[in-house]
This record gives C-alpha cells, structure tokens and sequence, in this order.
C-alpha cells in the first residue's frame, strides 16, 4: 500500500470515527477532536516489527491451529495482539481482539482454502503477517481386485474405495503382462472408483489402482492376476464302503462296462464299533476321469456259493463332477452301502463392527468349493462352514455392509488353493477389515 493510499485509509477511518461519535449524541470538545484526529493520522503500518509464526500451513479437519503473535525489534511489554481468519479471498472475522494474549487457538469446522493474519500493535504502530492455511482430510485408500484367479471371457472387477480427501478424489487403473516393464492404462484419473476389466489372452498380469487428491495425498495398489484358458477339469472321489468276513476278506471283486470313465483303488479299514469284530471294512475309492456313463459293479463270491452283488449307476459330467442315479443288488444287510463324496472344509470367522451388520459371501467356482453352513454365535459373530471337494483354485469373497449407513464397509477377499489330498492353502488375501485390523484366516478343519 502506497503512502497516499494510507493517508486516505486513516482519513476514511477519521471521518467514520466522527461519525460515530455523533450519532450516538456524545458531547465531543475541540481539543478531543483534534486528539481523535492526531490519533489517526499518526497510526502506520509497520511489518518488520511483527516476526510471528503459525503452527502449520496444513491440517486435517478437526485438529487446532495454534496462532502465535512475536515482536521484534520492540518492547514486548508494551504490545497488544489481535487474530484474524477468512476463507481466501472472503470477509474478515476476528479471532481476537487486541490484547496482551499473545497466543490464539483455531479449530477449523469446514474444509478449504484460508488465510490468517496476526497483526502487533506498538504505540501507534501496527506490524501484520499473513498465513495461507488449507484444511483438508486424510485420504484413506482401500483398493482391491475381486480376484487374483480369472477364465478368459470373464470378467475381474478393480475397485478403488477410498474415503475423506481434499477436493475432487481421482482413480486411475493400469495393468501390464507379469515380465513387461511398461503399463497399459486402463482407465486414467477420473471420478470413476470402479471398472470391469474382461482380458484377451492368458497369461499373468500385474494390475495397478491409483487414488489422489486437489491436495496432493496419493495412494496406490499393486496386485496380481491369473487369466487361464479353460477352467481346469480336476476329479471328484467318493467312497463305497462295504463288509466282509474276516475270514476271507479281499473276495469282493470290482468291474466297470468303461474303465476310462472312473479308477479306483482299496483301503482297509478296521472295524471300530464291537458288532463288527467278525468283518473288515474295504473301502473302494473312486476316482473320475473323463465325461459318460458307466457302472461299478461289487460283487462277493466264497466257496460255500454265498454270494453278493452290488451295481451303481454313475454318470459323469464335463466337470468331472458325478451322480449316481440307481443303486441295485444284494448285501449282508437290507441296506445297500451308500457312496460318499470325499471332501473337506475351512472356515472363517467374521467378527459384526455393529447390531444388525450382514454379512454376505460369493464363491468364484463352487465346484471346488462351497458354502456349508453359517453359524451365528451371537449378535456380534459369524462363522462360515465351507466344503471342499476337489483339487483347483477358488476365490472366496467375504462382503460387510452396514445396515446404518446402507454401504459396504468391509470386504475380505481370498484366494485359496485345493491340493491333492483337498489341503486348503492360501495363495493370496487382500481386502479392509473391522479398524483395519488383520484380515482372519481360514482355519482348515481335520
């Protein structure tokens, strides 16, 4: 400001003083007008005396700016202090008024741009001192991929969940094969937090979500995913378990009308329960090998001519997947042994952040595995029971969403692996979990 522009600010402000005394009807003499006069003209601006500081440019919604007024070069028990605040650019408001205080406690209420001004007054001198402060919120990411396992043709959903932040949020999602050194973008930054990638070819990828802010918070995810070309064809195995005499216990024979459609192998396994002492139990494991029909046929010839004979009509699925549709024959007792799917199962324990959460579950392929059973042990915990039943992979999403605020809060995501002997592993687990805690693992049962 020019020595002209304050000569005519301090007039301004003279004129409006003298108003002032006026309309409120008080009796002002000569001398004191002169002194109302000398007052103002005498007032100057002076910052170098004003070496006061803030205690940040930037913080998050809710915490306290702390506003602290120093002289220098004056005698500081001769000075006041005042406080000031407005969004950029907007009308003025007082934090506090001239005193001797010269610390002042700010606790924004809204986000945004704002400036502050601390202003020292010497005498008729006043030094002022101006601060740009922006409010903003902490950007909280939670990326994540609906799997890590995908057919060609299918679809895998990449999410960018995020909350808080300053301004405008922005999303970008990249992917690239596993052994390239360059991305491809998928989608570049824009409001979009969610987009649905179907890949061309197989192979493994790396994909990429992106989260950033006006205020520059950054977030990012890294993630890996299999597209595979057919969805792996793995056997199913069930089990016929049936009696024999002690005595002579391998006189059970096995056939099939087409070996290529089943094998099998036997395991022995001793009676337990007292009634059964006199008998070996054989069980005749069955293992699927291809789609069709056939038939296993038991059957139990001894020298004394007692005879039994066992048939099962099985079909085979594409997915090696059977059923059986007739079970005909004679048997020790009236009741023909029955055929049992070998299996096992996991499960998972999900803690309620609130009465009246749900929880949800999807399965990528329930051919491997599927949900059993979910227990409820109280308002705050479930449980969910999973069979597995064959070799592969699976993934297995866990979703939360709150009844209160109709969102989903929390999502669990793992991607599980099925061996051989149906052991259940996991390849990879990603997801946001009650206060961010651990994600729980799945407990395989025994």
């Amino acid at each position: 400001m020019t020595r002209k522009q304050k000569i005519v600010k301090r007039i301004v402000t003279l004129i409006l003083s003298v108003m002032l005394v006026f309309t409120a009807g008080v009796s002002v003499s000569a001398e004191s007008l002169r002194d109302l006069v000398v007052s103002a003209l005498a007032e100057k601006d002076d910052n170098s005396i004003n070496n006061s500081y803030i205690s940040a440019q930037r913080l998050y919604i809710g915490e306290t700016l702390v506003l602290h007024a120093a002289p220098q070069g004056v005698d500081p028990s001769k000075c006041t202090y005042s406080f000031y605040f407005r969004p950029k650019g907007l009308m003025w408001f007082n934090l506090q008024t001239y005193s001797e205080v010269q610390d002042c406690y700010w606790t924004p209420t809204a986000l945004g741009d704002y400036e502050v001004c601390i202003k020292v007054k010497f005498g008729r001198t006043i030094g002022k001192k101006y601060f740009d402060v922006r409010v903003t919120r902490e950007l909280v990411a939670r990326p994540y991929v609906s799997t890590a396992f995908v057919q060609l043709g299918n679809t895998v959903e990449l999410n960018a969940q995020h909350e808080g932040g300053f301004g405008n949020v922005s999303c970008a999602f990249y992917y690239k094969p596993k052994d390239d050194f360059s991305w491809s973008t998928l989608s570049d930054y824009g409001s979009a937090d969610l987009i649905k990638w179907k890949p061309t070819k197989t192979g493994e990828y790396d994909l990429c979500i992106k989260i950033a802010d006006e205020d520059g918070q950054y977030k990012e995810g890294y993630y890996s995913l299999t597209v595979s070309d057919v969805l792996p064809r793995t056997p199913t195995e069930f089990i016929i378990t049936v009696k024999s005499p002690i005595a002579s216990p391998y006189f059970w024979k096995c056939s099939f009308t087409d070996s290529d459609i089943l094998d099998y192998y036997v395991t022995e396994k001793p009676a337990a329960l007292e009634d059964l002492k006199t008998y070996v139990l054989l069980e005749y494991h069955f293992r699927t090998k291809a789609a069709g029909r056939t038939s296993i046929d038991l059957s139990y010839d001894t020298y004394n001519a007692d005879k039994y004979a066992l048939s099962y009509d099985v079909t085979v699925d594409r997915n090696l997947n059977y059923s059986i549709k007739d079970t005909t024959g004679t048997y020790l007792e009236k009741e023909l042994p029955k055929a049992e799917q070998v299996s096992s199962s996991f499960s998972v324990s999900v803690s309620k952040p609130e009465a009246g959460c749900i929880w949800t579950c999807d399965i990528s392929d329930n051919l491997i595995a599927d949900i059993d059973k979910v227990d409820t042990h109280d308002y705050y915990e479930d449980t969910y029971n999973f069979s597995v039943v064959r070799k592969g992979s699976v993934t297995v999403t866990l979703t939360c969403k709150s009844v209160s605020e109709k969102t989903d809060r929390y999502k669990l995501v793992y991607d599980l692996t099925v061996d051989d002997d149906l052991n259940v592993s996991v390849f990879h687990k990603d997801g946001i979990y009650i206060d961010y805690t651990e994600l729980p693992d799945p407990v395989q049962k025994t």
